[in-house]
Formats: structure tokens, sequence, C-alpha cells
């Protein structure tokens, strides 16, 4: 069987090489997706992050980076994942220092944690419960099997995209979110063990 190829979106402010580790493992042929590259040829493209979004998004304004995910993501057979950061960039705006426009994938806006309310950043181990059925992450709920780190959740404007939702203190967020062929994870699952790597391993099944 063919391997697929996996394209990790290097914006030159995170860490790639833990998912690009987890990918390796699992057998996908996995590459890192510079700045200056033209013409991506993948069949799954990662956007990770960590870091600011606003930091974030003034890079892929400087770069053709959003003009290629865009042409990806109107290709049959094709996969786009957002990681942490990289799924709050899929969304329309974020308030993190200051208003910034996001990808605009899904309408829907990134906020802060109340920090009167809660302990930020939401750092550590934390469950999911399943809200719709997917081929990707299939039980109802895991007990605390996924690494979290972030201060801001994401919001959609409709839930029709919400595949998973955390419970933090109380407080509800969404934790994957799915759009045709487009998935974020608040989560980090090339961090989440064996239940991550399941998660990444399935994505060639979509």
């Amino acid at each position: 069987m063919k391997k697929q190829k996996v394209g990790i979106i290097n914006l030159g402010i995170n860490n790639l090489h833990s998912i690009k580790e987890a990918c390796n493992s699992l057998g996908y042929k996995t590459s890192l997706i510079n700045l200056n590259q033209k013409k991506y040829n993948f069949d799954i493209i990662i956007l990770p992050g960590i870091g600011s979004f606003k930091k974030a998004m003034q890079i892929v304004k400087k770069s053709n980076i959003k003009n290629e995910i865009l042409d990806h993501i109107n290709k049959k057979n094709k996969l786009l994942i957002g990681i942490c950061l990289g799924m709050q960039m899929f969304f329309s705006n974020s308030d993190e220092f200051g208003y910034t426009k996001g990808l605009n994938l899904i309408k829907g806006s990134v906020k802060k944690f109340d920090k009167e309310k809660l302990i930020t950043p939401h750092t550590g181990w934390n469950s999911i419960k399943i809200l719709k059925k997917n081929n990707f992450i299939k039980t109802k709920e895991h007990k605390n099997s996924f690494y979290f780190t972030h201060s801001f959740y994401c919001k959609p404007e409709s839930k029709e995209f919400m595949i998973g939702e955390t419970n933090y203190s109380n407080f509800k967020f969404c934790s994957i979110v799915k759009k045709d062929n487009i998935i974020g994870m608040q989560f980090h699952p090339e961090k989440s063990g064996s239940r991550g790597l399941e998660i990444l391993d399935n994505l060639r099944k979509i």
C-alpha cells in the first residue's frame, strides 16, 4: 500500500518534532512545509500551533500559505488538520492580543478563558465527550486521555461542526471540530499517548 503523505506547516514559531515523529511512527511519509514552498502535494496537511494567534496570522499573511491551504481542501480525498493554535486559526477571529482575523474556514471566534473563574492556561490531561459519529474517534467519552495546554478556546457560531466537547472546571468548550475535510483538535494528539496516536492513525481512514 502506498504511504500517505503528510505535510506539517512550519510557521517558525512552534516545535514540530513531536508531531513529525508521531506521524513517522505510524507509517506516514512526513515532511515539513516551509513558508516559501510552492504547490503542496500531500494527502494530509497539518497546521500545528504553539504561540499567539496574532503572530501566527501575521506570518500567514506574509506568505502563500492561505492560498495553498484553500487549494488543498478543494481537492478530493484531502484532509486539513489543525492542532491547538492550528485549530483556533481555522476560525473567523480571535481576541488574543487584540482582535485578529483568522482563516475563516469555520465561522466562530476564539475567546479567552475567564481567569477569575478558571486557572489559565488549561494544562494537563482531560476528557473528551464525543457529540457526533465520526471515523477517527469512536468511543463516546475518553476519560483523561488527552493532553491540553491553552488559555483560549474556540466558540463556533453553530454546533453543527462540533464533534467533541471538554469540561474544564464546569466550563464546557469545543475540543474537536469537523467541517467536511477540515478537522481541528484543541488538544495535542502527538502528546496524548496511545489514544492520540490512534486518532492520527485513523486519519488515513477518513
